[in-house]
């Protein structure tokens, strides 16, 4: 009977939790299941729970990130748009 190890996301090793950081969590997690012993599941829950504090901040995306063509495009869109209803609608068609 061996003895069980009990990791929590707050006692990782330096090396995963610097994986975590520059945002490998794979290679965090191989790292964790070689340092502890851990399955593959419990090491991705661990990684996981760890990463949501301490992994890199994914940024927001904003109306202003928007392509500035995308507005241009729209416009065009709706003249064009109006331009064959109204042919569509004086001739008759």
């Amino acid at each position: 009977m061996s003895a069980e190890v009990i990791v929590t996301e707050n006692e990782l090793p330096a090396e995963v939790m610097d994986a975590i950081r520059e945002g490998r969590k794979i290679e965090a997690i191989k790292l964790l299941r070689e340092d502890k012993g851990l399955g593959l599941a419990n090491a991705k829950v661990l990684v996981d729970r760890a990463s949501q504090s301490h992994g890199p901040k994914k940024p927001i995306p904003s109306f202003a990130d928007k392509p500035q063509w995308l507005g241009q495009f729209t416009w065009q869109l709706a003249v064009l748009l109006i331009v064959f209803a109204c042919y569509y609608f004086y001739t008759g068609g």
